[in-house]
């Protein structure tokens, strides 16, 4: 190219420089700054990308439904449990002035589970937020029971009632009805304090209450009770704490308390069945005692150039001292005094946990993790009578036991970079726990593993992870011999067995329309991962002795255009345990295995922005099945026995729309329809199925049920 050719070029540069450093210091009195703009109209200039945030922005949102079925899992799923035509409101007013924001949010004002949150809040200075909250969660309304008091701390039985021998001699027509339901009640403030740029403090306060009506059982001897027993709970938390920011990293220091107390200490009962042995007409149980702890937490972070550390220490304690029941209600029994009226238990916590990454010049990130969790129990061990369910004082005495543990686990990988997108990643982790009073004194479990990452042509992603386990430990030693097993047979709780565990890991993506001459679809992506992992309990006879679990995800996502996207997926797991066992305690005499397996399916189709962006729509559809099969096999007496624990098979389908009908009026419609079946093996009985066990009256859920709301949006 000729020197003449540049001179246009070369003469626009040098115009342009000139220009440049004219406006700012060559020409002094000829800057912007300067200019005259007083006989400029300045009425219609608007800057298109700058948003305009009004002072007050009010939207109220009306709720009409109409739901077909209330039964307590389609309820709980909902959040509300009424039936046929019903309304909500939801309300949210936001007012924004210089530097200060004050908000109040509801939802679902109308239905059961529903929230109310209030917010003010000035820019570097202060933010208060306060929020109250139920949750209900439903469960049969229809169960049976012969107590007249539902939930009450003593429950009776009818006047007339008479004390029979079995379930099926009981007076059915005496039996009433009772609702399974928690209502769940919550308030929490949260305040934060900026006192300059880098100091802050904050408190967060929490109540929550808790009532409602669940089930348990009870039994004297052989025969066996479910009770309605009530809920009344309150629990209490109060955290506050202070954090300092500085150039490298934060600081930061907080107490958190916590305090629960259960009004319902204890519930008795009467039996309905007559009595057999020791005079025993009722039982008592106890509840969750009330309880408090105290905690105090130091974290920090810093982070330089190449150097990240995170620790933190916390130091806590436990404290409970609700007062014994007496050994039994039974007044026939003669029975000691217990050796203390409460148990004053005194739990110590202290745990910690220190990160350090560094990364190198040349590609590589180090990282190391440790973990330390100490429980040291104080609680008092005392010696205690042994009384078989109010009817019998027997010889044995039993004491408690103040399990103490400490936990240390330390996690070292390592993780090397080399292609953009592609990485390898080895490691090694040690988990080491102590007990107390347990079969096995020490354990120490070691993993190694290593993955792969890496973008490889035509995949967006593929990786490959495999890991190994070995667990081992002290000399094991069962402290409970009330079982007369064989010494001859190895007998190991599986948390605390001999154990080697192998994992696999696998993940691939690719967009299989990711030609640019292909237009059918703009965009789309595959992703597949499966995964493997067995446990092997090789030093075990009696007990679980193999588990393996497989699964494998698919997902695909596609955009047809800039309005329609579909989304589909599947997942499949199965999960096979193996246990042995024996009937005579002398030698492994039957075989179990527990095959677990679901499958789950979804779509979902949207479509965005059409009829000149103001219609949104949308459909989901999930689909989940499982199923629990327990297979005994007893070769001494060539016998096998199969049956299904657990069978679930539910369709949900979720169909919705959103139309912006103007600036300030939205309207919106959805259909939630679910269809839902299970088999459950606790339910199959009637409540006098057994002779000896008075049940009440449950059944599988089976259902077909759907939910209907439309509703309008208005912005003032």
């Amino acid at each position: 190219m000729k020197k003449s050719k540049h001179k246009p070029l070369l003469n626009s540069l040098t115009l342009a420089i000139f220009l440049c450093f004219s406006a700012s210091s060559l020409a002094d009195g000829f800057s912007l700054k300067d200019a005259n703009t007083d006989k400029i109209n300045k009425d219609k200039w608007l800057c298109k990308y700058c948003t305009v945030i009004p002072d007050t922005v009010v939207k109220i949102t009306a709720n009409l439904s109409n739901t077909q079925d209330n039964n307590g899992r389609f309820s709980t799923d909902i959040g509300d449990n009424s039936e046929g035509g019903s309304g909500h409101i939801d309300a949210d007013i936001d007012k924004r002035t210089q530097g200060r924001h004050y908000r109040l949010f509801a939802k679902g004002i109308g239905k059961d589970n529903s929230s109310v949150t209030l917010l003010a809040a000035k820019a570097a200075a202060y933010k208060v937020v306060l929020n109250y909250a139920t949750l209900n969660q439903f469960g049969h309304d229809s169960a049976l029971t012969p107590y007249t008091n539902a939930g009450g701390a003593s429950l009776a039985l009818a006047d007339n009632w008479q004390r029979v021998a079995t379930t099926s001699q009981m007076p059915s027509e005496l039996f009433a009805n009772f609702s399974q339901q928690i209502e769940r009640e919550s308030w929490r403030l949260t305040v934060d304090k900026q006192f300059d740029k880098n100091w802050q403090g904050y408190i967060d306060v929490q109540t929550q209450n808790k009532q409602g009506t669940n089930s348990t059982s009870g039994n004297i001897l052989n025969k066996v009770v479910i009770l309605p027993t009530g809920v009344d709970q309150n629990h209490q938390q109060f955290d506050v704490g202070s954090y300092f920011v500085y150039e490298y990293g934060s600081l930061l220091l907080n107490y958190y308390k916590s305090d629960f107390n259960n009004k319902r200490s204890v519930i008795n009962w009467h039996s309905p069945y007559s009595v057999l042995f020791g005079g025993a007409d009722g039982g008592q149980l106890s509840t969750a005692p009330d309880n408090q702890f105290d905690q105090i937490s130091l974290f920090g972070n810093y982070h330089k150039n190449n150097l990240s550390l995170q620790a933190r220490l916390n130091y806590g304690q436990l404290r409970q001292k609700e007062s014994f029941l007496p050994y039994s209600n039974n007044p026939l029994l003669s029975i000691n005094m217990l050796p203390s009226n409460h148990l004053n238990a005194v739990v110590g916590t202290l745990s910690g946990h220190i990160k350090v990454q560094y990364k190198t010049e040349n590609k590589w990130k180090i990282t190391l993790n440790y973990h330390l969790d100490d429980r040291d129990n104080n609680t008092q061990s005392n010696e205690y009578q042994y009384v078989y369910t109010d009817s019998v004082v027997l010889d044995d005495v039993a004491s408690n036991r103040p399990y103490n543990f400490k936990k240390t686990k330390i996690n070292l990988y390592s993780q090397y970079r080399f292609a953009i997108g592609s990485q390898l990643t080895f490691g090694w982790q040690l988990d080491q726990r102590e007990r107390d009073l347990q079969d096995r004194k020490k354990t120490k479990n070691e993993k190694y593993w290593f993955k792969v990452a890496t973008r490889l042509a035509p995949f967006n992603a593929v990786s490959v992870e495999l890991s190994r386990e070995f667990r081992d430990g002290s000399l094991y030693n069962r402290t409970d011999q009330t079982t007369p097993i064989s010494d001859a047979l190895a007998l190991q709780k599986y948390y605390q067995a001999d154990r080697e565990r192998e994992q696999a890991k696998g993940r691939l993506s690719f967009s299989p329309f990711s030609n640019a001459e292909t237009n059918i679809l703009v965009n789309s992506e595959v992703n597949l991962q499966a995964y493997f992992s067995r446990d092997k309990y090789q030093k075990t006879d009696i007990g679980l002795i193999e588990s393996k679990r497989r699964g494998v995800d698919l997902s695909m996502s596609t955009s047809f255009n800039k309005h329609l996207s579909l989304l589909i997926y599947t997942h499949k797991q199965w999960q096979d345990n193996i246990s042995q066992g024996s009937y005579w305690f002398n030698q492994v005499d039957w075989l179990s295995n527990q095959d677990d397996k679901s499958d789950s399916a979804g779509i979902n189709l949207m479509a965005e922005k059409l009829s000149d962006g103001k219609l949104t729509m949308g459909m989901d559809y999930s689909y989940s099945y499982a199923i629990g099969t327990t297979q005994v096999k007893t070769p001494s007496l060539s016998s096998s026995n199969s049956h299904n624990e657990l069978v679930v098979n539910s369709h949900d389908i979720k169909v919705y729309a959103d139309y912006i009908y103007s600036p300030v009026l939205n309207l919106h419609f959805d259909l939630l329809y679910q269809q839902f079946d299970e088999q459950d093996w606790r339910f199959e009985y009637d409540i006098d199925r057994m002779v000896n066990v008075l049940g009440n009256g449950l059944s599988s859920y089976n259902y077909d049920a759907y939910r209907l709301t439309a509703g309008m949006t208005y912005q003032f």
